[in-house]
């Protein structure tokens, strides 16, 4: 089976200048990739409430992530087609543009929000998306947990659409 790819950004804020600190995407295949981020000299936002949330500190950043390029080309080497989907597009957006800034570059992919290529109401999918999250045991702040969300949503929907009497 063939997935499409899907695309998380986390952030050290909740603010607008918020950087980078992980990314995770998706490969056709479903395989899930993620690297920590090295944070740029010019990246000084930090939320420390965030911390204990997503379980990352500047230090670990600095000790254990990719430096920003480096996680950009191996992004960029996965992208298996021109889109990614993802929860949020404007803010995910945001962040993308935030690491290609630092070497003045332009994502060369689009992004594809959940409201546009999950089909049920946003009550419905908020629902979905917790019961799933429960029954995986998902973190909702850990980049890759939220990925393996919208493969495993994905996955739920076009189920649902191959069951339905439309198809038949």
């Amino acid at each position: 089976m063939e997935y499409p790819q899907f695309l998380v950004i986390d952030a050290s804020s909740y603010e607008l200048d918020g950087h980078p600190i992980a990314i995770a995407w998706s490969l056709t295949d479903g395989t899930i990739k993620s690297t920590l981020i090295q944070p740029e000299e010019n990246w000084h936002e930090w939320d420390s409430g965030l911390e204990e949330l997503h379980g990352m500190t500047q230090e670990i950043l600095i000790q254990s992530g990719e430096p920003v390029w480096e996680a950009v080309k191996e992004f960029e080497f996965d992208c298996e087609n021109s889109y990614y989907l993802v929860q949020d597009a404007e803010r995910t957006m945001e962040l993308l543009e935030r690491m290609y800034d630092a070497y003045d570059k332009e994502p060369g992919a689009d992004l594809i929000g959940m409201h546009e290529w999950h089909p049920s109401e946003t009550e419905e999918r908020y629902q979905i998306m917790e019961d799933l999250r429960s029954d995986l045991e998902l973190n909702p702040h850990r980049c890759e947990d939220n990925v393996r969300l919208m493969l495993e949503m994905w996955v739920r929907v076009n189920a649902a659409e191959q069951r339905s009497p439309a198809n038949d």
